[in-house]
């Protein structure tokens, strides 16, 4: 069956702007990228989060991140280059530690968004959620100037992607809360 997301395009390029939705930014303060934040705008209606998030027959109730293998439900690509996101490529702790969300200045971990943390909190019209990913040197170099496209691809929801466009106003930009 094909379905006509056209729509969702176009909502998707609202809530990612290509020259405002992903950034490489530095987070200790040495002037040097260490990693990229993707910003998502509410630009649909206020919105609370639900004390219990379920995406594509997971529940933050149930979920388990030390078994759960993003490899086994979708595959990721970044200008037609697959990335391997695989368990077995990761120390969850380290997982852990290199993914953050901030919402109106304030931090969630993954730990804290399986534990309903952020369930109950209202995301306004015209908010950010801010999404920092740590990344290593080499994947940065990934990150540079110009058009880049994302996508997603699992058989749990419908195709996703975006294209994003790194410049100056938006590369090796200091990172403060």
């Amino acid at each position: 069956m094909s379905y006509d997301l056209s729509a969702l395009k176009v909502l998707i390029k609202k809530i990612f702007p290509p020259k405002k939705s992903v950034y490489t930014i530095d987070t200790t303060g040495d002037n040097k990228a260490d990693s990229i934040m993707i910003k998502a705008l509410n630009v649909i209606m206020p919105i609370e989060v639900p004390d219990e998030i379920e995406i594509g027959g997971f529940t933050t109730k149930d979920f388990d991140l030390n078994t759960f293998d993003l490899s086994e439900y979708g595959k990721i690509f970044l200008d037609d280059q697959r990335i391997t996101v695989s368990k077995d490529d990761f120390e969850i702790d380290k997982l852990k530690e290199r993914f953050i969300i901030y919402h109106n200045s304030e931090k969630f971990t993954i730990d804290d968004i399986i534990e309903g943390k952020l369930g109950g909190r209202l995301i306004a019209l015209g908010d950010t959620v801010d999404v920092i990913i740590k990344l290593d040197k080499y994947a940065l170099e990934k990150f540079t100037e110009g058009e880049h496209k994302f996508r997603l691809e699992s058989e749990l929801i419908p195709v996703l992607e975006f294209i994003f466009e790194l410049n100056k106003d938006n590369m090796n930009q200091n990172f403060v809360i």
